[in-house]
């Protein structure tokens, strides 16, 4: 006779902080672990829990954090995890590996959310083949996906856009570099920092050439951007690459304590920049919590718990300075 396991799932509260909101208690037959379990791997008992979790940011630090909350949730509750990632530029491989982990009729995928069409489609064929998908940190609101988990990036917005007013003492001019199509979360922090700025008619907000951006060229956007506004000295990267890139750009034509630069996710170069200086303020987010709020909503949304779930679950975001 096979034993029945107790699992303990504990929700993290929608403000980020780890406090514990409901504890529910389900039973499901586990007869083995598998922590690494492959595209093509059979579990031993057609009702183990099998989670995809797919990522097209290879190799990122932020990404690790992720995947350590995802893992810690599947290690408590005894349940089969595995990840796979891409470079952001193979976006034929991101689409084949959440394809693999449909034909091999995974329980569940997580997956970092695109505003593309190939994306979307294949979103919805996963549900329609029965394969529940949440997406994290990046949404793709247009498909069938069941929930998203991630930071408020229409908040994000908000909230640097604020600071940077107080800052400049509602007076001046900020620069924005996108880093990429202004489309999905980018989109939605323009639209937080406009939102945020539109109390001060004395600030204005400035922009290079669209066909920068769209080509994701955020040194020619600095460029050409502080070429034709020499006079601005507030610079806001909408993406970590976008800073990296305004960094390099104010580096190679004058000093940087001359500027004030502000930025999105917060990774171990931004951190070191917020120490020294050189980038005045940034939004950090806490992605440990997005991969285990995740994993929790999936294997809670399996077990029949939480059904239907949210249309979001908005994860920490936090203000840093080097103040």
């Amino acid at each position: 006779m096979k034993k029945k396991t107790r699992i303990v799932f504990a929700l993290l509260s929608i403000g980020g902080v780890a406090t514990l909101l409901m504890i529910s208690y389900f039973t499901f037959r586990v007869v083995s672990v598998h922590p690494n379990i492959s595209y093509y791997s059979k579990p031993n008992e057609k009702d183990i829990y099998r989670i995809m979790f797919i990522s097209g940011d290879s190799g990122s630090p932020f990404w690790d954090q992720i995947k350590e909350g995802a893992q810690k949730v599947a290690n408590d509750n005894k349940v089969a995890i595995e990840f796979q990632e891409t470079f952001q530029t193979d976006i034929f491989g991101y689409l084949k590996n959440i394809d693999k982990a449909i034909a091999s009729r995974v329980d569940g995928i997580i997956v970092q959310g695109k505003e593309d069409p190939e994306f979307i489609e294949i979103v919805n064929k996963a549900l329609q083949k029965g394969i529940p998908v949440i997406t994290v940190f990046t949404d793709a609101p247009d498909s069938l996906r069941k929930t998203y988990v991630g930071p408020n990036h229409f908040q994000e917005g908000i909230i640097i856009g604020e600071h940077i007013a107080l800052q400049l003492e509602g007076k001046g001019k900020i620069g924005i570099i996108y880093g990429g199509p202004p489309v999905g979360y980018l989109s939605l922090r323009r639209q937080g920092v406009e939102k945020a700025l539109a109390k001060y008619p004395d600030i204005e907000i400035l922009e290079a050439s669209k066909e920068h951006y769209v080509n994701s060229n955020s040194i020619k956007e600095t460029t050409e951007l502080l070429n034709q506004y020499p006079d601005c000295k507030v610079l806001l990267g909408l993406t970590e690459e976008a800073m990296s890139e305004i960094v390099q750009v104010i580096k190679g034509r004058s000093r940087l304590q001359h500027y004030s630069i502000y930025s999105f996710d917060q990774n171990p170069e931004i951190s070191v920049f917020i120490e020294n200086g050189v980038v005045s303020a940034a939004i950090g987010q806490f992605p440990e919590e997005m991969g285990s709020k995740s994993t929790t909503l999936m294997l809670r949304w399996l077990a029949g718990i939480e059904y239907p779930l949210e249309q979001n679950y908005y994860t920490s975001i936090q203000l840093i300075t080097n103040r």
